[in-house]
């Protein structure tokens, strides 16, 4: 499935100690262009790596707006 297709949204909840918030806000803070080549699919054109960082920045965003925004 491209990323032009539809895709249902999914919503998910996730509840977490600050600490851990803390440290998975740091973790996608770190989290890059060439970590998601390297950790993703070889073989579809980039649309894996591409997946993942769109959802690492929305997770990013979550995170931020929950205040956990890591300088």
């Amino acid at each position: 499935m491209t990323r032009q297709q539809a895709v249902p949204i999914r919503k998910i909840i996730v509840e977490l100690p600050a600490d851990e918030a803390r440290a998975l806000a740091q973790l996608v803070k770190r989290l890059g262009y060439d970590d998601a080549e390297r950790l993703s699919s070889r073989y579809d054109g980039g649309e894996e790596r591409d997946a993942m960082l769109s959802s690492i920045d929305k997770l990013r965003r979550a995170l931020a707006e929950a205040g956990f925004a890591p300088r």
